[in-house]
Formats: C-alpha cells, sequence, structure tokens
C-alpha cells in the first residue's frame, strides 16, 4: 500500500506540473506525449492498485498464505516497476528540476529499487509466479498446439464424420416420432 501511495503522490505531481508548466504553445498537459505518460501512469497505478486489493480480498477470504502464494509474488514482482516507471515519467515532465533535491523524485527511484532487492529479488518473484501458473496448464496432446487450425479442422472433421455415420446407423423417424 505504500508503493500505491507514493506512486500516487508522483503521479499526482506529474499531473500538476503537466497543467501547470507553460511553454510557448501552451502548457505541457496539452502536449501529447505528456498526455500519454499520464495515461499508462495511471493506467499503470490503477492495475497494481486492483492487483493489491484483490490478492488482500483473497488473503481475508482464504486465510491461506499458500493459496494466494501466486498472487502475493506477482504483488511482489510489480511493485518496484509500476513506483520506477511513474517516478520516471514524473522526472522526465519535470525536466532538470525532476532530478534535483529540490523534488522527491530521486529518492522514490531509489526506494524503487530498494523494493526489488529487499523483500527478495524481483526475479525470485517472477520465477515463483511462473511456476504457479505453469503447475495448472496441461500440456498439448500431439505434436501440435491446441491452437494449430490444421490439427482442429482434421478434428472437427473426424467428429462430424462420426456423427454423420452414427445418424446414418440410427432408425429413421417421420414427423410424429415413428419408425418409417
Amino acid at each position: 500500500m505504500r508503493t500505491i501511495g507514493e506512486a500516487r503522490k508522483a503521479l499526482d505531481l506529474l499531473m500538476e506540473r503537466a497543467v501547470s508548466r507553460q511553454t510557448r504553445r501552451g502548457t505541457l498537459a496539452e502536449k501529447q506525449l505528456v498526455q500519454a505518460m499520464v495515461a499508462d501512469s495511471w493506467i499503470q497505478l490503477e492495475q497494481f492498485r486492483l492487483l493489491v486489493l484483490r490478492t488482500a480480498w483473497k488473503i481475508d477470504r482464504l486465510q491461506d498464505y499458500k493459496a494466494v502464494r501466486k498472487d502475493i509474488a506477482a504483488v511482489k514482482a510489480a511493485m518496484p516497476k509500476v513506483l520506477h516507471d511513474i517516478v520516471s515519467r514524473a522526472i522526465q515532465v519535470h525536466g532538470s528540476r525532476g532530478v534535483s533535491d529540490e523534488m522527491p523524485f530521486v529518492e522514490q527511484l531509489v526506494a524503487s529499487y530498494v523494493m526489488g532487492i529487499a523483500d527478495g529479488p524481483t526475479e525470485v518473484h517472477q520465477v515463483a509466479l511462473a511456476k504457479e501458473l505453469l503447475a495448472a496448464v496441461k500440456p498439448a496432446e500431439g505434436l501440435f498446439p491446441s491452437a494449430h487450425r490444421p490439427a482442429a479442422r482434421e478434428r472437427a472433421r473426424r467428429a462430424l464424420a462420426a456423427a454423420g455415420a452414427a445418424t446414418a446407423a440410427a432408425p429413421h423417424t417421420n414427423d410424429a416420432g415413428r419408425s418409417a
């Protein structure tokens, strides 16, 4: 939750700067690249916030950390990147002031790197998440992946042929339901 707060603070400062900073041709907020930075930051923050809330809800509901292990790993893996990305955009919009000690961004950026190490390296959380996810997946039957279209067409053709053969072998009935 602290990460959400820090990222939100960086996003708020980014947006404040965008609407405040005048250039020769309007505010930074009128520039499409800055608008994209704002949008990307908000989307990334909201996705992360919802992942954290969903994980907390599952922990409360299940009362079993092992059952929520992959969700916790996902939060821990995403946390440093979300803060890093949003803070980096805020720095960019603030220009040289963004990397000075006049703004909090350098400390936030360093914090994002510390997060990727302090609670176990991000890569460890990524591996834990991937193992949990992959353990639930069944391998494809045969040589080709399940979405291989030629193989799917062949399975459908065989199923239709089998259904046609079953229909041909069944006794015919008239509209009244009696055998002809």
